[in-house]
Formats: C-alpha cells, sequence, structure tokens
C-alpha cells in the first residue's frame, strides 16, 4: 500500500508564464507576443469572472424558489390543509423543483470547470493578505565626510594657543634695566631646536590649518581648509568612542559597540582616523596594538563594501556581516584581508620614515645654508649665541622670566654682562630701548675675546616639524 502524501502538491502542476518562449514563433516580436498572451489572458479571465458572477446570482434566485416548493411539497405531503389545498398540482411542483435543481447543479459544475481550468497566473497565485507604510520621522544621520560640518572645536583650541602665545609674548617683552646702563626690551627667547623625533605625528592636526595642496584657485584652498577642519572637530568630538572601539578584542563585543555607535564609527572620518592610526601605531614600535587597530579598521571597510554591493546602508549591514564571518570561509577570507592590511601598513611605516628623514635633512641643509649666509654678512646666529652665554645668564633667557634675568645681570661683573647683552643684540636675542648703551667704545670689547666669547660652541642645525601621516597607498 503506497504512503498517503501529507500534502498535495498537484495544485501547482498548472501554471501559466506570460513570458513562456515555446509557444513563439521566430516571425513574430518575443516583447510583442508576451504582452498579447498577457492581454488575452486578462480578458478572458475577466470574461469568465462576469459569468461566474451571473451564475452565481440565478442559483440564488432558483434557490430561494427551490425553498418555497420544497417547503410546500412537505406541507403538502404531511396532509397540511388550506383552502388552496385542493387546486396545488403535486407532479407540476416536483417537476419545477427538479429542472431548479437541474439547472443550479449546471451552472455550478460549469463554474467549478472554469476555476479548474485556470491556471495559477502572477495574478492569482498569491494574495496580499496585510499592507502597510512605515515612515521613519526620525531624519538619518549622513555617514560622509563632505556632509560633516565644522563645529568650531579646532578654532576655539587655535584661538586658545594663540591667547596663549600672544600673553607671553606680552610678558617677555617688558623692560628690563639691567645694570649699570640703560634698560633692554627683550624680544622672544630663543629655545634649542628639538631632536628628530621618530615617532609618528598626532592623528589629529593642531598647527595651522593651512593647505599643502596647490589648487587652482582660492576655492580649492577653502575647500581644503574646511576639509581638515571637518576632520579635526570630528576627532576631536568623537575620540572617546574611538579609541574604545580600536582596542576592543572580542568580536561579539565589536559588533554590540558598533550596532550602539554606528552613526560615529561608520563615518568616512572615523576610516581615516583608523587608517592613521594604525600607521601611528606601527612607527611607534606598537606592534601589537597595530594588529589589533588593523582588524578593528578592516571590519569598518568590509562592511562598507558589503552595503555597497548590496545597495543597502552600512548601518543596515553589521548583522549580516558578522554572521557572515561566523562562517569558516569567509572568517578566512577576513582574516587574510587583515594579514594584507598589516603588510601594507609596515610597508607605509618604512616610506614615511624614510619621507621624514629626507624631509629633516632637507630643513637642515636649509638652515646650514642660512647660517653660511648669516656668517658671510658678518651676523650672528641666535642660536649659537644663546649655547655661548654663562649658564645662569642662558637658563634665564630659556626660561624667559624677567625677574630672573634682571637677577642674574646684577650678579654679573657690568662689563661682562654689557658683553653678553651685546651679542644677545648683535643676534637678535635683545631688542633695547636704546642701542647706544651698547655701541663699543674701543675699551670695553675686543674682537678676540668677542670670538673666545662664542667660540667652540657646536651649532645646533635642523627644527622638528611635524605633519600628518599619509595614509599608505
Amino acid at each position: 500500500m503506497a504512503a498517503k502524501k501529507s500534502f498535495d502538491y498537484s495544485k501547482w502542476d498548472n501554471i501559466e508564464l506570460s513570458d513562456d518562449e515555446s509557444d513563439l514563433h521566430p516571425n513574430i516580436d518575443k516583447d510583442s507576443w508576451f504582452r498579447m498572451k498577457h492581454r488575452t489572458r486578462l480578458e478572458r479571465e475577466a470574461k469568465e469572472d462576469e459569468e461566474i458572477k451571473l451564475m452565481a446570482k440565478q442559483n440564488e434566485t432558483d434557490g430561494a424558489r427551490l425553498s418555497i416548493i420544497k417547503a410546500r411539497l412537505n406541507n403538502l405531503k404531511g396532509g397540511a390543509t388550506d383552502e388552496d389545498a385542493e387546486f396545488e398540482d403535486l407532479d407540476a411542483l416536483q417537476g419545477e423543483a427538479d429542472e431548479l435543481e437541474g439547472n443550479i447543479a449546471k451552472r455550478t459544475k460549469k463554474t467549478k470547470d472554469y476555476m479548474d481550468r485556470r491556471a495559477w497566473n502572477i495574478d492569482n497565485i498569491c494574495k496580499v493578505k496585510e499592507e502597510k507604510s512605515v515612515i521613519n520621522d526620525i531624519t538619518t544621520k549622513s555617514l560622509r565626510a563632505e556632509d560633516f560640518q565644522p563645529t568650531g572645536l579646532t578654532e576655539q583650541r587655535l584661538e586658545s594657543s594663540a591667547s596663549k602665545s600672544a600673553t607671553k609674548s606680552a610678558a617677555g617683552s617688558e623692560t628690563v634695566p639691567p645694570p649699570p646702563s640703560g634698560s633692554v626690551k627683550p624680544a622672544a627667547s630663543v629655545a634649542p631646536p628639538a631632536p628628530p623625533s621618530t615617532t609618528a605625528p598626532a592623528r589629529q592636526i593642531s598647527g595651522p590649518l593651512e593647505s599643502n595642496t596647490a589648487g587652482p584657485g582660492p576655492q580649492a584652498g577653502l575647500r581644503d581648509r574646511l576639509s581638515i577642519m571637518s576632520y579635526n572637530d570630528f576627532v576631536l568630538s568623537q575620540e572617546q568612542v574611538l579609541e574604545t572601539y580600536s582596542v576592543i578584542h572580542d568580536l561579539e563585543d565589536t559588533q554590540q559597540f558598533l550596532f550602539k555607535n554606528c552613526d560615529v564609527l561608520l563615518h568616512e572620518h572615523s576610516q581615516s582616523y583608523m587608517l592613521l592610526s594604525c600607521l601611528e601605531d606601527e612607527m611607534n614600535g606598537k606592534h601589537k596594538r597595530m594588529k589589533l587597530v588593523c582588524r578593528q579598521s578592516q571590519i569598518l571597510s568590509h562592511i562598507q563594501e558589503l552595503a555597497n554591493s548590496m545597495h543597502k546602508d552600512p548601518r543596515d549591514v553589521i548583522i549580516p556581516f558578522f554572521r557572515r564571518i561566523e562562517e569558516k570561509e569567509h572568517f578566512a577570507g577576513f582574516t587574510s584581508a587583515v594579514n594584507d592590511f598589516i603588510e601594507r601598513i609596515k610597508k607605509r611605516a618604512v616610506e614615511k620614515r624614510r619621507e621624514m628623514d629626507l624631509q629633516q635633512e632637507a630643513e637642515e641643509q636649509k638652515r646650514k645654508e642660512m647660517i653660511r649666509q648669516q656668517v658671510e654678512a658678518g651676523g650672528l646666529d641666535p642660536y649659537e649665541v644663546l649655547q655661548g652665554l654663562p649658564e645662569p645668564l642662558r637658563l634665564a633667557f630659556e626660561s624667559q622670566d624677567i625677574e630672573r634675568l634682571q637677577k642674574v645681570l646684577g650678579e654679573m661683573d657690568p662689563m661682562e654682562a654689557k658683553r653678553c647683552m651685546k651679542l644677545c643684540v648683535d643676534s637678535g636675542l635683545w631688542v633695547p630701548k636704546d642701542s647706544s648703551v651698547f655701541e663699543e667704545d674701543g675699551e670695553d670689547f675686543k674682537d678676540d675675546e668677542e670670538e673666545d666669547l662664542i667660540g667652540g660652541v657646536e651649532p645646533v642645525l635642523g627644527e622638528a616639524t611635524e605633519s600628518p601621516p599619509t595614509p599608505p597607498s
């Protein structure tokens, strides 16, 4: 005995496809043929639906009449009598009832034939039970870098820094009457150049916002400046979220944190920050942290790529991405991409360090040339003069403490103090109110004494410079 099927699938055997090419003649246009078949089916079904509706109405009328006749026949057969009973013809009533039943049966069979003959198609194979439209009132934040408007944080910090520098300069420009004669006005003190740094620059720009790119006009420079301010403001306001995300080890914790802060972490500025963070960690020797940040950065990049391929917002594919990498095949591909990215970061770090060394050498050559030109013109190098001063006087200059400077000058021999201050004036370290107090009178100064004062000092060339790291290509 054959096993009984749990479900009858025969209802799906007859499916009509309007784009079926089996009956297409080669001389007939395919699209026109499909449209004609579709229109013919719609017209046939519309005609059948009208006929079915008419037959249903007729069956309803005949059914009502049949119910009356059957009730009358039952009364007569049951012996019920009334004034019209003797005039009723039982055979005629029975014949009319049989005729009505036959008509109803014919129409019902014809309706069933129509429905059985009708094939499944795109219009009747399924029905919409419920539909609704949901409108989200919350405006979705843009993830594009050009849509993030500067918040003013960078400008505030620059103004604060400039204000502090101006205050410091004003304090250093007060008059100091050095004993025993005259009064002088100090200029900004010269600190020794910092040694070349081997660490990578910071990931946010703290200096003047000036573009390095030579654009076709003022508009290009303005766009570059706004772009830098936009990135810097974003980092200043979201750095805590970015740093927290960078050091999460567990993938499940990463998913939860990313889902909670998707508007920040999936922003284009965040991906730029993560890229620079990887490069900075590698250049600073933090190899273990660099590898972790590279993985976190690649998660953001892969989510963006998946969203582009699915034509969706990156925030909508966070969960699908983490479900994909749970599969062994996709996780292996993701790990391979992370390793490739780590190698590119290492290569770029070497190139960046080489570029920084070349820049340092160029600046050193430039400073040497400036010193050579000063020597040829008879001028003095401020740094050499500063290093040649007596240690108490040099420390007083470097501290920019006016009271300390006055105290040191008061404790020195007047002629020695005058000689040192004369060197400071000639090199530009000091701006006197009355330069005549430092004029040579032939008795106080000798050329060999001046040379002994600054001789033997090894000039320190080059200044440390910082520039944002270039992302690896």
